[in-house]
């Protein structure tokens, strides 16, 4: 039990006298700890982890010289260090699902081109998906997305559609939507005309003629979707004027200007981000700064179009004729032949009875003044009321004036008296 303090304390002897003391020890890896002065008296005020005045050697074993070496005893081999086992990686999950694009229609007979601003990508955004499911309609949008009708030269616009329609586009309607960055002055000259003083108007009524008559030259049905309310009250009043310049100039035109302001706004016309959708269900129509659409607004933006679209394009559908096919079991008339209509088959309806005159009534009574005095028979003015003779003036004097009835007669229905047996 007390074999390895004695070893100890051989080895400590052994190497003071190998050595010069500390250097010895030292190397051997000890050092010594003096006591602190403030803890010399009593050793239970040697807070934890104190001992005074003893050898001390560090807890982790120096390399070269030690005393298991020095007395030849065994070391233990080291256990080398475990590598960290690899632990298998979970699978990757699978890449997300690719979003199914749509096929592009092939050989669509309508092509409905929308021109505009930023404004006119959401009118195309609904319009392509309401006609997702028609493949005999395509949406081709031309649109630029920070331009401006007042900011930019009178002639950029209408270059712009000229390039569009003559480059090899084909075009069976036109949807134009502008205006939304056009609340700024216009170039006159060498001045700058104030936004929405009637100068300003006529500048801008002309830029939008220009445009109408780009599309009136090459005979291309237009539908001209006027904008919408806005969040700020001030922007609105701009707005309906320059929806009343577009109105002018595209019905002047031949075009169809198509007025959504109602489909945006509440029961006192006023600004609205929540309504009724294309099925009539309450939704959020417009985003949060109160310029553009969602979805839902997007889809009832293109219903307003859609309507004067298929009625420009004479269709029941969008590209879909209205003309009945024959049935498969009839055979189609020859050329030049007349075909019977439906009309000629069925026998005439028959004469209708003549209506029976009637005696006209005239239209105005005869005119009875409400102050006219009253007259007696002979022409003469009552002046008095009547005065009562003969045999019927006691039996109406007792009755009327002293309240006593009269006798009742046999028979009728006062007469109360028994019958007589």
């Amino acid at each position: 039990m007390t074999m390895a303090p004695t070893l100890r304390r051989l080895a400590l002897a052994l190497l003071l006298a190998a050595g010069s003391g500390s250097a010895a020890l030292a190397q051997a890896g000890y050092y010594y700890q003096q006591p602190q002065p403030a803890y010399r008296g009593d050793p239970r005020a040697y807070p934890p982890g104190y001992y005074p005045g003893k050898l001390v050697q560090p807890a982790q074993p120096q390399q070269g010289f030690t005393l298991r070496r020095f007395f030849g005893a065994r070391e233990e081999p080291s256990v080398p260090a475990r590598k960290p086992v690899a632990r298998p990686r979970k699978p990757a999950p699978p890449p997300a699902a690719v979003a199914r694009q749509e096929k592009p229609k092939v050989d669509p007979a309508t092509h409905v081109v929308v021109f505009g601003d930023a404004l006119a990508g959401y009118a195309r955004q609904g319009l392509d998906a309401h006609f997702a499911e028609n493949q005999d309609v395509a949406v081709v949008p031309k649109i630029r997305g920070d331009a401006s009708l007042a900011r930019t030269d009178p002639a950029d616009w209408p270059s712009f559609i000229k390039a569009a329609l003559d480059g090899g586009q084909k075009a069976s309607v036109a949807v134009v939507m502008l205006g939304t960055n056009d609340r700024q002055s216009i170039k006159d000259g060498e001045d700058s005309v104030e936004p929405l003083s009637d100068r300003w108007k006529d500048l801008y009524r002309q830029r939008v003629d220009a445009i109408m008559g780009t599309f009136k030259e090459r005979k291309l049905p237009v539908v001209w979707i006027g904008l919408p309310p806005m969040k700020a009250s001030k922007i609105s009043e701009d707005l309906l004027a320059m929806n009343e310049i577009y109105k002018d100039s595209v019905q002047r035109n031949g075009g169809v200007y198509v007025d959504v302001w109602p489909g945006f706004v509440d029961e006192e016309n006023r600004y609205t981000a929540i309504g009724p959708d294309v099925d009539g269900e309450p939704a959020k129509l417009r985003t949060n700064e109160g310029v553009f659409f969602t979805k839902a607004g997007a889809r009832k933006l293109a219903f307003f179009a859609d309507t004067e679209i298929k009625r420009l394009l004479g269709t029941g559908e969008a590209g879909t004729a209205t003309a009945a096919a024959p049935n498969p079991g009839e055979t189609a008339p020859a050329e030049g032949t007349a075909v019977p209509s439906v009309e000629a088959a069925i026998p005439a309806p028959p004469d209708a009875a003549a209506p029976v005159s009637l005696p006209s009534k005239p239209l105005v009574g005869p005119v009875l003044p409400l102050t006219r005095q009253d007259v007696a028979p002979g022409g003469t003015l009552v002046s008095a009321p009547p005065k009562l003779s003969g045999d019927h003036a006691y039996p109406v004097q007792r009755a009327l004036r002293t309240g006593v009835p009269p006798s009742a007669r046999p028979g009728r229905a006062d007469d109360f008296r028994w019958p007589r047996t």
